[in-house]
């Protein structure tokens, strides 16, 4: 794609003329003004009504059948895919309305930022087509096809906006925050600056939690528009003229401060902006507070050169997650434990991309049959540089890093995926998936489980969806609300851990909950340990009173499994029936299982 729109683009059929509905203080209809505009694109660019039709049915397919890869776009794109597909391709006219909506956007988000995001929907589309159409290269030619030349049109539209607003000051009044590569050239610039009259220059590396939020609820473009109007906070607030603004993450941006005197400089313009971020930030009919804090770093006292003090101002940023304060100033102390993170996130974010992550399953006994009650699905990671990574640690990086969601939606899905595949083969068992408490309170996480059931034909009674106790912690009415909506697609419930925690009996009986998991700390050694053969006893007891059915974990020898066989409990796991297994050795165990007797060993 060497150019987006033919060199006319911005010049004839209407692209140049003045646009009534973007003038300032005229009310827009959504859509109105550009429609002409987005028509004569979608003809110069081939994206006809066939194209728009394919590409609703790609992205109803990706959504439905591929939910790990699916990117959502606009609410109103959304809708309109819908209404092409549901019509079978008939009226292009609501996608051009939609588009002309999405691109009013332009008026109040950098450009260069919403053409990335069209980049990244084509990316995950493409994926989708390429997992979905491999075995039909005529059908995958075509999508892809559709795909590229709807893109096309959504870029032509952007560069036409940009091209009139420059022009005419009407469309493009704001002038974008510098992108990482732009601001690290200026920062460098500063640098050398400062180095040749042996000055101090300040840095603050600003981290906007929300942003996320805002992504996850409202869209991708939203949450840029969201960030836009922190930094028009901060320049029309805080900051002088020669201060330098910079944007090096997603959520992360970065300020200059020339000629300061010293750290105590930086500390008092941290504690402006965070002034003027409390308040929330409106977004369409919702608001939401920032939850900014701030990181410092000084030249050249923390870092000589721009990626060190970046990195360093990330660091501090991080330490003053955990303060009350929410500003902190760059300790060397901060990079000893964060470098590991680090290192752990960015493999992370690698196995994501690269699919090296893998699924493990440790079966379950059932005390009655003596055959397989089970399985346990776990995370399994084996990094290149890292080795064997438990799955504790690899939640807990997901968790700091941000990507609890997209490794939840993983999981879930080619667990899924296999235990159709078990069926298939003859293996027809519960599977258990064990979910943190941040990806339970994800607020589409039970709709996505809902198609993901969908999509790999797994009756929902076949799942079991584990939450652990310190999971009911402060957020007991969303858990219960979450649980609710999970208990409405069929799936089965159960809580892990009970009894390692602090909730209360009261909140174990206000959960539709199916099962209780004895933990391993009590199970382990209940036969040696007086007081934890009490609990399990205790526990048994309580969950045969509230109606659970009741499984246990740890379970390394045969007098502890008749022990609790003894007591009623139903299903047991641990080393005394297996290790956790690949998916692939899963049918041979099932077909050994009958050999494994409730005996004392030895």
């Amino acid at each position: 794609m060497s150019r987006l729109i033919p060199p006319n683009s911005s010049s004839d059929g209407g692209a140049d003329a003045p646009d009534p509905a973007s003038a300032p203080g005229t009310q827009r209809e959504p859509g109105v003004g550009l429609g002409a505009l987005v028509g004569r694109l979608a003809e110069e660019f081939g994206a006809d009504r066939q194209t728009l039709a394919r590409v609703a049915s790609v992205f109803g397919e990706v959504s439905a059948r591929a939910p790990d890869l699916f990117v959502p776009a606009a609410g109103t794109l959304a809708s309109a895919f819908k209404d092409v597909e549901a019509s079978g391709g008939g009226d292009a006219g609501p996608v051009h309305a939609a588009l002309g909506e999405w691109a009013l956007d332009a008026e109040n988000e950098p450009i260069e930022r919403m053409r990335r995001d069209c980049l990244r929907f084509q990316n995950a589309m493409t994926r989708g087509v390429l997992r979905l159409y491999a075995g039909d290269p005529e059908r995958c030619a075509e999508s892809l096809l559709a795909l590229q030349r709807f893109n096309f049109l959504q870029l032509a539209l952007l560069a036409s906006l940009s091209a009139r607003g420059q022009e005419e000051g009407g469309v493009v009044r704001t002038l974008p925050t510098p992108e990482y590569a732009a601001f690290m050239e200026i920062f460098r610039a500063a640098i050398e600056s400062h180095r040749q009259e042996d000055r101090r220059l300040g840095l603050l590396l600003l981290q906007v939690a929300k942003v996320e939020q805002v992504d996850r609820l409202l869209g991708l473009q939203k949450g840029e528009a969201f960030m836009l109007r922190v930094t028009r906070r901060m320049r029309e607030g805080v900051l002088r003229k020669q201060d330098q603004l910079g944007r090096v993450s997603r959520d992360q941006l970065a300020c200059l401060l020339p000629h300061i005197a010293g750290e105590g400089v930086a500390v008092l313009a941290a504690n402006k902006i965070l002034g003027v971020l409390e308040a929330p930030v409106p977004i369409g009919d919702r608001s939401f507070a920032p939850d900014a804090v701030i990181g410092i770093a000084m030249y050249p006292g923390d870092g000589v050169d721009p990626q060190t003090l970046v990195r360093n101002g990330k660091l501090a940023a991080r330490a003053a997650r955990g303060t009350a304060e929410r500003v902190a100033v760059y300790d060397p102390a901060h990079g000893e434990s964060e470098e590991i993170k680090d290192r752990y996130e960015a493999r992370l974010r690698y196995a994501l991309e690269q699919g090296r992550l893998d699924l493990a399953f440790e079966p379950q006994l059932d005390l009655g049959s003596g055959r397989i009650g089970g399985l346990e699905c776990g995370l399994r990671w084996k990094d290149d540089e890292l080795g064997m990574v438990s799955e504790a640690r690899a939640m807990e990086t997901a968790e700091t890093s941000g990507l609890v969601r997209e490794v939840t939606w993983w999981v879930f899905n080619n667990a899924l995926r296999q235990c159709a595949e078990f069926a298939r083969a003859g293996l027809q068992v519960p599977i258990g998936l064990k979910i943190t408490a941040s990806g339970l309170l994800q607020p589409d996480f039970p709709e996505f489980v809902g198609r993901t059931l969908r999509t790999w034909g797994v009756p929902p009674g076949r799942v079991v969806i584990g939450i652990h106790e310190t999971a009911l912690a402060g957020a007991l009415e969303q858990v219960r609300e979450t649980l609710v909506r999970l208990k409405a697609h069929g799936l089965r419930l159960g809580i892990d851990g009970f009894g390692t925690g602090s909730s209360s009996l009261d909140n174990l009986a206000q959960l539709p909950l199916d099962e209780m998991r004895l933990s391993a700390a009590f199970v382990t050694d209940m036969q040696r340990v007086a007081p934890h053969a009490k609990i399990v006893r205790l526990l048994v007891r309580l969950a045969r009173d509230l109606g659970l059915r009741v499984a246990a974990e740890g379970v390394e020898d045969a007098e502890t499994a008749l022990a609790l066989s003894a007591l009623g409990c139903e299903r047991i796991q641990g080393g005394y029936v297996s290790a956790p297994l690949a998916a692939q050795e899963i049918a041979g165990f099932a077909a050994g299982l009958a050999g494994l007797l409730l005996r004392p060993q030895g």
